[in-house]
C-alpha cells in the first residue's frame, strides 16, 4: 500500500490560528474546554482570501482561513488533479437558524437570499474548491461518521491517481442552541493538505496506518477528532 505526505496544516481554534507543525507538538493547541469558543466570535477569513465575500457563516470564515494557511501563497489557478474532502459533524446551524428566524419574523419576501446557502453543511467545502481553483475529486461528509473516512477518501484518490494533491477539512461551527443539552462542540478548522511526495513532510500516511489507530471520539465534533487523530499519528 502507498505512503503518502502531509505536507502542511492549517488551522483556526480558539486556541490559535497558524500552519505547520506546532498543531503535532505544541500542548496548548490540543487543550480545549466548553466556553473557550467565545474567542472565535470575531474571526474574519477576510486577511486569508483573494475574494471578497458578501456573507460567510462562521463555518465557512473558519474552513476557508484553514485552507488558505494549509496551502500557503501559491498563484491563483484552476487544479484540475486537486482535490477536497470536507467534513463537519453540525454543519452551519447558526446562518440556518438565522435564516429560519427571519423567515418566520419577516415573511419569505425579507428573509436574506444572501444567508440562506451558508446554512448548508456542504457550503464551506465548496466555498474552499472554489476559492483555491480545486477542480479535482470533491467529497462533502456531514454527520456522525468517523473522520478517518475523509482521509481514507483522499488516500484513494491519491492511490488511483484522480488527484495528486488533496486538502482534507474539519470545522465546526455551532452553539449551545444548536447542541442537544449537555454537549459542547468544539469550534473552529483543521485542514491538511495530502500529496504523493514531499521533501520535508510533516508526517508520512498510508491507509493501513490509518485504520490501524483507534477510532477519535466524535462527541466534541469533527475538528477535535481529527485534532487528537493528528497527535496520534505524530506519536503525541
Amino acid at each position: 500500500m502507498s505512503q503518502y505526505a502531509i505536507t502542511n496544516l492549517g488551522w483556526v481554534l480558539a486556541a490559535g490560528t497558524g500552519s505547520g507543525k506546532p498543531l503535532l507538538t505544541d500542548a496548548g493547541l490540543a487543550k480545549w474546554q466548553a466556553g473557550d469558543d467565545a474567542a472565535l466570535a470575531d474571526f474574519s477569513a477576510k486577511p486569508y482570501l483573494n475574494s471578497v465575500k458578501g456573507y460567510l457563516d462562521p463555518a465557512g470564515s473558519y474552513c476557508l482561513a484553514a485552507c488558505s494557511l494549509a496551502l500557503g501563497k501559491r498563484e491563483a489557478a484552476v487544479r484540475e488533479l486537486s482535490g477536497i474532502v470536507s467534513v463537519s459533524r453540525y454543519g452551519a446551524p447558526l446562518s440556518a437558524r438565522k435564516f429560519h428566524e427571519q423567515f418566520a419574523e419577516k415573511g419569505p419576501r425579507f428573509a436574506s437570499p444572501l444567508i440562506f446557502p451558508h446554512g448548508y453543511a456542504n457550503t464551506a467545502g465548496n466555498l474552499a474548491a472554489i476559492e483555491f481553483g480545486f477542480a479535482g475529486p470533491h467529497l462533502v461528509l456531514q454527520g456522525r461518521q468517523d473522520v478517518r473516512e475523509a482521509l481514507d477518501l483522499a488516500l484513494q484518490r491519491l492511490e488511483n491517481s484522480e488527484a495528486d494533491e488533496m486538502l482534507v477539512a474539519a470545522y465546526e461551527a455551532t452553539d449551545e442552541i444548536s447542541l442537544p443539552d449537555g454537549m459542547a462542540a468544539r469550534n473552529g478548522a483543521i485542514a491538511l493538505r495530502l500529496a504523493a511526495t514531499a521533501a520535508e513532510p510533516l508526517l508520512a500516511l498510508d491507509r493501513n496506518q490509518l485504520w490501524a489507530l483507534p477510532a477519535p471520539d466524535l462527541e466534541t465534533g469533527t475538528v477535535s477528532a481529527l485534532l487528537d487523530l493528528l497527535r496520534a499519528l505524530a506519536g503525541k
